[in-house]
């Protein structure tokens, strides 16, 4: 073994351990206890990240010019909590009881994903990064055992980081597939007939890689995936998401109508339709909650990079 990869290794156990110790921890304490390392966390990188902050300013002036300030400031010291939020229940769920954290989950029109199965036997699943987006691939994978699951995402450059996430995603099941290189292990799994694979599709894609789509008002690129394998597999795109309460206490999964791409000689318009029909029903989704969106991305990086300017 070189020195490399001894050293990730080491940094991998040494964070393995650290972030179970820590998950341990948090888990143990009163709920009050855990909001509040939430909320002290949330102010942290409220104060340290300011590259988010001015990225998510962006995108608000951009999408809502007629909010008043004072709101869209709220909206990103919300959204710092959130992500805060995420990164501590991400370390502690594998050791919170099963029933306690089942409990706190309440399935709306659950309906349309048993229905659409039932049909088909598999399934794409359309995210996206909005309230506790992370269950998705952890509560709500647990109900659909006998499918082939999955979750698409982008590993970051760090290993051990790396490492501990993909071993919390599959602690519930659900195997992470590197967005790299991904579409042909889609194919495989959809090819083998139960495939249900988790997508969250709205952040900025290159233009290469996707399709221009209108998304409150303006262009913005758009992933393909889960249009293409519905048209190719006779499949519904089932959109859910998980909302949370004001202090993360309830959560609230809505999953909403099937989207499904049509198969006519013409595969660019069926493919454009379904992938309009996903970004429509984001915008509606972030419209009715702006809070629980995930706006410090670059969403219109690739179709407007100059709104990311910074002031001087």
């Amino acid at each position: 073994m070189s020195v490399r990869r001894e050293w990730e290794f080491f940094c991998t156990k040494v964070l393995e351990w650290a972030g179970n110790a820590m998950g341990w921890g948090l888990a143990k304490m009163p709920h009050k206890g855990f909001v509040a390392c939430v909320r002290t966390l949330g102010f942290v990188m409220a104060k340290l990240d300011r590259r988010r902050y001015w990225d998510a300013r962006a995108n608000l002036d951009f999408v809502f010019p007629q909010m008043d300030r004072a709101q869209k400031e709220r909206i990103i010291r919300r959204g710092y909590d959130n992500l805060a939020f995420i990164v501590l229940e991400s370390m502690r769920v594998v050791f919170l009881p099963k029933a306690q954290y089942d409990a706190r989950f309440e399935l709306v029109d659950r309906h349309h994903v048993l229905e659409a199965l039932e049909k088909d036997k598999q399934a794409v699943v359309m995210g996206m990064h909005f309230g506790y987006w992370e269950a998705i691939g952890t509560s709500l994978a647990q109900y659909h055992s006998d499918q082939e699951r999955g979750s698409l995402g982008r590993l970051t450059k760090f290993a051990p980081v790396n490492a501990m996430l993909i071993k919390r995603r599959e602690a519930f099941g659900v195997r992470f597939i590197n967005k790299v290189g991904a579409f042909k292990e889609l194919l495989k799994i959809y090819n083998r007939g139960k495939g249900l694979v988790g997508i969250l599709v709205d952040q900025n894609i290159s233009p290469k890689e996707g399709i221009e789509v209108e998304f409150f008002g303006q262009k913005a690129t758009h992933t393909t995936i889960a249009s293409i394998l519905s048209r190719r597999y006779n499949i519904a795109i089932l959109p859910v998401v998980v909302d949370f309460n004001q202090d993360y206490s309830h959560y609230t999964a809505t999953y909403y109508p099937p989207i499904r791409a049509k198969n006519t000689l013409d595969a660019n318009a069926d493919i454009l339709e379904a992938t309009q029909a996903q970004a429509s029903l984001s915008e509606h989704i972030i419209r009715a909650h702006p809070e629980s969106w995930f706006w410090f991305h670059r969403r219109f990086k690739s179709t407007h990079p100059e709104i990311y300017q910074r002031p001087t």
